[in-house]
């Protein structure tokens, strides 16, 4: 009999080893410990595809297990220790004979050439798609498995079973969490999720703006304006917004010499918040710099707007805030070209102003689809830089009139 000690000891190590995949390598020396068995295993595998997320092995020669591991998932089918039962331990010598499993394909090329003789399993049917195995497994030169001991295994299988669902959410969750964040970071728009003035949130475009630092910047990882009158401003428009109800408040921030951080702040019902990483009095804020307006990515305009590839890349040089004058040295071509291509451009559009024009095309989803290149952030992470600044005071102004 397994003593309690010994028992709560291997039953900690079991929920420690839902929060990560590497911690089951110690669980699993701690049963083989238990059960005097030289050699463990936990597979866990989607029922729908060949492949398995994860093993995690001990006791194994990691060289040989390199060389038998396709062989051993090719024969796993048609391996005769396979039951039905789950949730149960059993050991091999309960479900197949030895001359049975001796003459086996999987015995013969995988089980007798890594010394396993006996084993015993549990098996773990978590969801219609989802399956888990534990198994402990003994060499030749040791006593068979007993009845006794698929009993006292027993006593682990609540928490095995409990400790492998929580990874499974726990995972699911981290799968929607990337996801999300993966969806935030499409967004042009520097978004920040904020609790008090720490930031528990960014997306790509406001990782760059922090790391410009010239408006807004990290702080040992809080909110801080460029200057002191600037981070009041902030704090009190965020004030503002917590007590707002939802409502958005709106605060211009210096950014640089010559341009502006334009921010909307609004508070988080509880629910989103904590979907974002915050909780409840968390406030998100969207960020735009004047200097550094949207891009759009010339081939999704294109298609969107059923264009010519210069008459796209006119459109994009537009919304940007160059002037004809600009585009023309831009694309190399003639001033009344560029008028030409514009005339052409609203016609198929369907608007009789360029500033119509450019609204049309910020307001469109065109703007998600920019190729930008990467840019290095100081925790190390790829995001992609800010588009460059029109030239143009002209070409700046409409520009900020546009967006």
């Amino acid at each position: 009999m397994i003593d309690l000690d010994a028992f709560s000891q291997a039953v900690a190590e079991i929920y420690d080893s839902a929060l990560s995949t590497e911690r089951w390598d110690t669980a699993l020396v701690t049963l083989s410990r238990l059960f005097a068995s030289s050699k463990a295993q936990l597979s866990y595998f989607h029922s729908w595809s060949d492949h398995h997320p994860f093993f995690r092995f001990v006791g194994f020669d990691p060289a040989l297990m390199d060389r038998m591991m396709d062989k051993y998932l090719s024969l796993t089918a048609t391996d005769p220790r396979r039951t039905s039962q789950s949730f149960k331990p059993y050991h091999c010598r309960q479900v197949v004979s030895e001359n049975i499993l001796r003459s086996s394909e999987m015995y013969r090329q995988v089980l007798a050439p890594m010394g396993i003789e006996y084993s015993m399993f549990v098996v773990f049917d978590l969801s219609i798609d989802e399956r888990c195995i534990v198994s402990l497994m003994r060499g030749p030169e040791s006593a068979p498995f007993t009845a006794l001991d698929c009993e006292e295994f027993g006593r682990f299988v609540p928490h095995i079973g409990r400790a492998i669902g929580i990874r499974g959410t726990l995972s699911r969750a981290r799968d929607i969490a990337a996801a999300s964040q993966a969806l935030i970071n499409g967004v042009p728009v520097a978004m920040a999720v904020l609790q008090g003035d720490w930031i528990v949130m960014t997306n790509a475009a406001a990782s760059v703006l922090l790391a410009q630092g010239d408006a807004v910047r990290r702080n040992n990882n809080s909110l801080q304006a460029a200057t002191p009158q600037a981070q009041g401003q902030l704090m009190r428009a965020i004030s503002e917004a917590r007590a707002a109800n939802g409502d958005p408040v709106g605060v211009t921030l210096p950014a640089g010499e010559t341009g502006q951080l334009r921010i909307v702040i609004r508070a988080l019902d509880a629910e989103t918040a904590t979907i974002l990483g915050g909780r409840l009095g968390s406030v998100a804020l969207y960020m735009t710099d004047t200097r550094h307006p949207i891009e759009t990515g010339e081939e999704v305009v294109r298609r969107l707007f059923g264009l010519t590839e210069r008459e796209a890349a006119v459109v994009c040089a537009l919304v940007r805030g160059e002037d004809t004058h600009e585009i023309a040295l831009r694309l190399d071509i003639g001033r009344e070209t560029v008028k030409t291509h514009l005339k052409h451009i609203m016609q198929s559009v369907g608007v009789r102003r360029q500033a119509e024009l450019v609204r049309t095309v910020v307001s469109s989803p065109a703007w998600i689809g920019a190729q930008r290149g990467a840019v290095t952030t100081p925790d190390g992470g790829q995001v992609s830089p800010a588009a460059p600044a029109p030239t143009s005071r002209a070409g700046r102004a409409r520009t900020r009139a546009a967006l």
